[in-house]
Formats: C-alpha cells, sequence, structure tokens
C-alpha cells in the first residue's frame, strides 16, 4: 500500500514564529495600537495615601473642565464593586477605604489625554491617613494596623513529618540562614492599554490580558450586564510575564465606555505602571537543614513569610507553588514547614513567571552548597545523594505522579559541561585584574510542579475549522504574549493534519471563542494543547470519513496530505477545499470526578526540572557582579519549537539575572520611589553573557501531548541561588538578600574580607 508523504513539520523542528514577519516589520497590532475613531482618553487618579479613610471627592471641577466627558467614583458603578483572581477583595474604585497607593478612587474621562490630566489634577479628596504596615512580619502580630477586617494573614500552610527534634539532637552537620527577596517588576515592553467600544449591542474590550473569558465575566458583574453582552479581546500583547493576569486596566476602562457609551482608550505611563501594578511577591524564609556525615539530609525547619501587598490577587496560590519548591526536588524525611502569605499596605503581589518557586528555591540551595561545603564534598554530588525518588513524598508533603525523576539527567548535563568542567581553569585571573576582581563558578538545581495541581479543576477547549478554501482556523483561549503560543498550536495542528505550517491560522485571545483557560502555571503545553489534539483528532476524523464516503473506500485506508486528503492504494485525491467547512472540537478536563482515571490523588500529575552552573565575575572595588556565561540544563519533556525553546530559556535567564542582581521595587511607607526605567535597573545588553548555553534533556511525560512540558517558568528557578554559589565561590562570603546590588556586596565584604574560591 503506497504511504502518504509527510509533508507536516516534525515536532522539535526550528520553526519561525507565524508572527515574526509582522513584528519584525513593525505592522503586529497591540492593544495600545488599536484605535477606535472619536475615542476619548481615560486616566486614572490614584490615591496619595497607602492606609487612608476617604471622607470626600469633590469631583465639581473636574466634571467642568474643558473636554471633561464624565469624571465617575464608587457611586457611578451600576453593578459589582469587586475583582479578583482568586478572591473578590480590589475593589474598582474605592468605596471608603484605601489600602494602597494603587487603588484606584476616580476614573476621568476626556477628548484628549492633556485635558484627563488636568481635569483629575482639579480632584479634590479629602483623605483622614491611618496607620500603615509594610513588612509583612509585623503586620501578623496582633497590635498591628488591620489592612482587611478579616486579619492580614491571608493564607497559610503548614506541614510536619516525622520527629524534627530529635533528628536535629542527633545531626552530625547543621546549617542555616534566613534569606530575603525582593519585589520584582515585570516591566512588558507594552504597558497596561486597551480600547473599549460598543458594536452592535456588546461592549468590546481589547486590552492586554491573560484570560479573556475570566475578564469578561468579571467585566460584566461591574457593569451589572449579563455575560453575553460583553466580548473581551487579547489577541497579541506586548509582554506580561504574568504582571496582566489580573485586573489592571480593564474593569475602569470598561466602565469609562458603558458609562459614556463612547470608544474610550487608556495606557498606562511607565512610572504608573511600577507604581500601581501587581509585582513579584517578596519572600522573608528562615531555613534550618541537617545530615549525617554522608550527607544524607535528615531534617528541615523552614518559616516562609510572603508579603502580597494590600489585595489577595494570587497569593493563596503563590504561596502554595512556594511550598512544592522551598526544600527542593530532595527526600528529607523530618521536617516543619510554616508557611504565610500577608497582606499589607504595599503594592500588590501577584503573578509573575516563576510563581513563587523562584523564592522558595533560593534558600535551599544556597544551603545545600553550604552543608557540601563543610562536608568537603562536590555540590553536584550531595544533590545526587538527596535527590527525590518516585514514589516518595515529598519534603514538602507534596505527592507527584511521576513515573521517574529527571533531575538525575539535568545534574549529569551539569556535571560534564564544559563550565563545570574547566572551573578551576575560568576562576584563575591572570591579569592585573587579580588585584581586585575574583571569579567563582556556582550551581543550583530546581523543579517545578505543571499546571493547577492540588486537586484544582482545570479544563480547556479548543476549536478547530476546516473553510471553505481548504486551509485551516485555529481558535484558542490561550493568549500569545510574546512566548509563542500561536506557533506551537499552528505547529501542532499542522503536525496532526499532515500539512505545512502556513496552511494553519491562529485565532486566540477571544471570549466568545472555546475558553482554554487561563495562561499561566505552565499549562499551555500540558492542558492547552491537549484539547487542541483532541480537536485536531476531531476533524481529521470527519474529513477522512468524507473522502472515505465520496470515495468509497475505507476508512483506514483514506490519509491526509497537504492541501486533498488521498485514499492511499488508488492515489486517488479530493481537494480539502471540495469538502465544504467543517468543525473539529476538543475539550479536556484535569482533576474532574466525571473522568475515571482524573483523580485528585496527586498534588501535580507533572513536575520539570532544571540545572544550571554560572561563571560570575566580582569587582572587589564597587561591588559589582557580572555574570559571565550560564550553562542550563532543563526537562523539556520533548521540544516543540527548538526556537522557542532557546528563547525561552534565554529570555528566562536573563530575566533571572535581573531578579538576583539589580532589579527591586524600593517601597517607603507603600510608595515606589523607583518607578521608572533609570532608577529601576533591568539588565541592559551589556549585562546578558556572552554564553548561555542551553541543553534539553527530553524526558518524555505520557500524561502530555507528544511528553512535551512546559520550561519557561523553571528554567528561571536555578539561577538566582547558582549566581549566589558563585559569589560565595568568588569571595567566600555567603550572601542571602536579593538583589545582590553592588551596595550590598561592597557593605559584606567590608564586614568579611572575601576569602577566594570557597
Amino acid at each position: 500500500m503506497p504511504m502518504t508523504e509527510t509533508i507536516a513539520p516534525h515536532i522539535g523542528d526550528p520553526v519561525p514564529r507565524i508572527d515574526g514577519i509582522d513584528k519584525a516589520r513593525g505592522t503586529q497590532v497591540y492593544p495600545s495600537d488599536y484605535h477606535v475613531e472619536g475615542m476619548l482618553r481615560v486616566r486614572l487618579l490614584r490615591s496619595e495615601y497607602a492606609h487612608a479613610r476617604i471622607d470626600g471627592i469633590d469631583t465639581s471641577a473636574a466634571r467642568a473642565a474643558e473636554g471633561v466627558a464624565g469624571v465617575f467614583t464608587a457611586e457611578d458603578i451600576p453593578g459589582t464593586n469587586a475583582v479578583g483572581v482568586v478572591r473578590r477583595d480590589g475593589p474598582v474604585l474605592v468605596d471608603g477605604l484605601v489600602r494602597c497607593t494603587g487603588d484606584v478612587l476616580a476614573i476621568v474621562v476626556a477628548e484628549s489625554d492633556e485635558q484627563a490630566r488636568a481635569a483629575y489634577a482639579l480632584i479634590d479628596v479629602s483623605y483622614e491617613p491611618l496607620p500603615v504596615v509594610t513588612d509583612p512580619r509585623e503586620a501578623m502580630s496582633s497590635g498591628s494596623p488591620r489592612v482587611h477586617e478579616g486579619g492580614n494573614v491571608l493564607s497559610e500552610i503548614h506541614h510536619s513529618a516525622g520527629n524534627v527534634e530529635a533528628a536535629f539532637a542527633g545531626a552530625e552537620h547543621v546549617v542555616e540562614g534566613e534569606f530575603r527577596t525582593g519585589r520584582q517588576e515585570h516591566i512588558p515592553m507594552e504597558t497596561e492599554a486597551g480600547v473599549a467600544f460598543y458594536e452592535d449591542g456588546v461592549l468590546t474590550v481589547r486590552h492586554g490580558g491573560q484570560y479573556p473569558h475570566r475578564d469578561a465575566q468579571q467585566i460584566a458583574a461591574v457593569l451589572g450586564v449579563e455575560e453575553r453582552q460583553v466580548r473581551v479581546l487579547t489577541p497579541m500583547v506586548g509582554g506580561s510575564f504574568g504582571g496582566k493576569d489580573d485586573f489592571t486596566v480593564q474593569c475602569q476602562l470598561a466602565l469609562a465606555a458603558h458609562l459614556t457609551k463612547r470608544p474610550c482608550f487608556i495606557m498606562l505611563d511607565r512610572s504608573e505602571s511600577i507604581a500601581a501594578t501587581p509585582k513579584r511577591h517578596p519572600y522573608f524564609n528562615s531555613y534550618r537543614i541537617a545530615c549525617d556525615g554522608d550527607g544524607r539530609l535528615s531534617a528541615a525547619t523552614l518559616e516562609m513569610v510572603a508579603d502580597t501587598g494590600a489585595h489577595a490577587s494570587w497569593g493563596e496560590l503563590v504561596l502554595y507553588v512556594s511550598t512544592e519548591t522551598c526544600l527542593g526536588p530532595y527526600f528529607i524525611p523530618n521536617v516543619q514547614l510554616d508557611a504565610y502569605c500577608v497582606y499589607t499596605n504595599n503594592c500588590v503581589s501577584g503573578a509573575f513567571r516563576g510563581f513563587g518557586g523562584l523564592q522558595g528555591a533560593v534558600g535551599i540551595e544556597c544551603l545545600m552548597d553550604e552543608m557540601a561545603l563543610e562536608l568537603g564534598i562536590d555540590p553536584i554530588r550531595i544533590r545526587r545523594i538527596n535527590a527525590l525518588e518516585p514514589g516518595r513524598i515529598g519534603p514538602s508533603g507534596i505527592d507527584f505522579n511521576s513515573d521517574e525523576s529527571s533531575l538525575q539527567q539535568v545534574l549529569t548535563e551539569v556535571e560534564n559541561c564544559e563550565l563545570w568542567r574547566n572551573r578551576t581553569e575560568l576562576t584563575r585571573l591572570t591579569t592585573d585584574d587579580a588585584l581586585w576582581k575574583a571569579r567563582g563558578v556556582g550551581m543550583a538545581a530546581g523543579w517545578m510542579g505543571v499546571g493547577y495541581g492540588h486537586g484544582v479543576a482545570d479544563s480547556s477547549e479548543a476549536v478547530v475549522e476546516l473553510t471553505d478554501g481548504g486551509t485551516y482556523l485555529v481558535r484558542m483561549g490561550g493568549v500569545d504574549m510574546g512566548q509563542g503560543n500561536a506557533t506551537a498550536f499552528a505547529q501542532i495542528a499542522a503536525k496532526e493534519l499532515n500539512c505545512p505550517v502556513d496552511m494553519v491560522d491562529v485565532v486566540v485571545g477571544d471570549s466568545a471563542g472555546p475558553d482554554s483557560g487561563s495562561c499561566d502555571s505552565v499549562r499551555t503545553m500540558y492542558v492547552m494543547a491537549a484539547s487542541l489534539v483532541k480537536a485536531v483528532k476531531d476533524l481529521s476524523g470527519q474529513i477522512r470519513a468524507a473522502v472515505a464516503e465520496k470515495l468509497d473506500s475505507a476508512l483506514e485506508d483514506v490519509a491526509i496530505s497537504g492541501d486533498a486528503a488521498v485514499e492511499q492504494q488508488s492515489g486517488n485525491a479530493v481537494p480539502l477545499g471540495a469538502l465544504g467547512p467543517r468543525v473539529g472540537r476538543g475539550a479536556i478536563r484535569i482533576y474532574q470526578e466525571d473522568e475515571g482515571d482524573n483523580t485528585d490523588d496527586y498534588d501535580k500529575w507533572v513536575f520539570t526540572y532544571a540545572a544550571q552552573a554560572v561563571l560570575v565575575e566580582v569587582d572587589l572595588l564597587t561591588g559589582r557582579v557580572d555574570v559571565l556565561q550560564v550553562f542550563s540544563a532543563v526537562d523539556a519533556g520533548k521540544v516543540v519549537n527548538l526556537q522557542g525553546f532557546e528563547g525561552q530559556s534565554e529570555g528566562g535567564i536573563t530575566q533571572s539575572i535581573g531578579y538576583t542582581l539589580s532589579e527591586d521595587c524600593i517601597s517607603v511607607d507603600g510608595h515606589i520611589l523607583n518607578n521608572g526605567l533609570s532608577t529601576y535597573i533591568v539588565p541592559y545588553p551589556s549585562d546578558v553573557p556572552d554564553l548561555i548555553d542551553t541543553v534539553a534533556v527530553e524526558c518524555g511525560d505520557p500524561q502530555t501531548p507528544y511528553g512535551a512540558k512546559g520550561i519557561a517558568e523553571v528554567v528561571m528557578i536555578p539561577t538566582p541561588p547558582a549566581i549566589l554559589n558563585a559569589v560565595r565561590n568568588a569571595t567566600g562570603v555567603r550572601f542571602t538578600e536579593l538583589p545582590l546590588t553592588a551596595e550590598r556586596v561592597l557593605a559584606r565584604l567590608a564586614d568579611a574580607p572575601p576569602v577566594r574560591g570557597q
């Protein structure tokens, strides 16, 4: 029987981005590019205080100002004045009590941006300032100012295993440390922006977000209308990294368009974006770990305190993920873990790439190196000795369904890489720089669960259409924020339909289309792709059945090849365009009782692992730390697009370097002081290592399409502790606070003169 030629690209090929040409030409339309004739400009009045009672808001002068179409406060909201991704504890417009400076008091809508700015300066707000709490540890005390009536502890997690006291008493080696991480801002290239307008009685909100269906649902509640009367579009977003997986401007924008009945546009200035939008949670972590003479871990205690700011956002789930990673992918039989997510009057902390994984991993990976130094063994060896094996409960009580752990494989890649093998030679300085510079090599490992997990219901829907023209159209709710989702979706469809990628068009981010869920928790290749494969197989079956009937052939003898379906014995073909439009649908549900094999027996079904080695150079006179080389090994399951894997790896590592060395929102009494790119320092091109070597360890998982796993988040986790361990190797000083700014390095080196090669 003749075999049909394989036309589709192989999974794993370096397929160019389907949106690459438009982006290179500058023709890609982002939310801030989309304009509607006659649209008004929107500005938001935010609080001057981090904690205050509002005694009154006088908007009369602003309403009378030139060009003003409306000034709206809480009393103008026709529906619910509360939004939130997990719990709705954030106001659209403050009604009585301000909890942070990012809270919005009023919406100003005018013919021009200049008129809107001038008008909101005329609004007179009467404040009664209240005591402010900005340290989450202080906020936990009984005498602290209350941020919310229910208390300042949003959530807490406790886990105990074994006999911790006895294990520490009998331990041969004990190390401990207190670690603090910073408040990182996402810095997307495009700030929060969008346009809202009425069309055929439906309010369309086109903005940068990560879950259009959730946005539509809550916007409808705010407006007091049915959900079908709101459509949210997020087709291409100018960067997010988690920051737009929240309620930033969409509800205020929708409210402005609804109340004025005119198109409205908003775009935050960079300073407002930094000052008012969600950040990465700062953490305060206190560790103590013990081991025997061979380096086998026997006990650990850990207290974690996370600052979620004034509103919950994703805080509860971020804390949960931190408890997964906080003791590493290691077996520890005796554990006491206490974790708290706490309200303060700081800006809101929310979702950020890595989603709690980074903050949780820093301390344990640094202390693993300290333990290796105390024992006089290789840092990779101590990790191998303690690697968590399938079938064992994780140190923080995580029960995971995994046939094998790829930790040993990624450690092997690091152990064999040139950077690690030649570390002694690479750290030897032979020039005059050796008088004031020191080099060091460090490594770290990490793991992260894929998808929501913990019994949280998760689902995705996908639709694939055969068009009249004989091409395919994929419809997914999953938003493309620059990570390449649309390209991956096209590649998957092309593979299953045996056609070139350019025969597949992709539409993403439309609440009127299938609900694929939110683009977060590395669930794109786990959940979304699974629903897409189902939809494509459904459509493929319809096409083959139609052709089999037309050619009076057996179904199994018909295959799709490019723009036709072919009866393989005879070679007779039917053009796809002759089959008329057809629709394939797919859906998948995780942790649903009605799906027999999807139980909640495990906290996470899929885990992925990463390990890295880094070479750093420390200027002992200025305190500057430069990362010169990075080697990264990541369990990708199966790489779908090699270009995407490399881009995600290099981008994630660079972002994590910024988190480690420079990025931190400096907050005083709830006010962010460095709200500009001249004072909030992100990595410049000159800060990016000359060499970032990325290797995919392909330990395919049978529970995901093609065995693929998302790597965009886990790739960030080893970077901060690897850098800290490299600086320890260079100077002999253990740094425990991020970011590792030059000022902090100099201060610590003054207290403890460097001892090189430790």
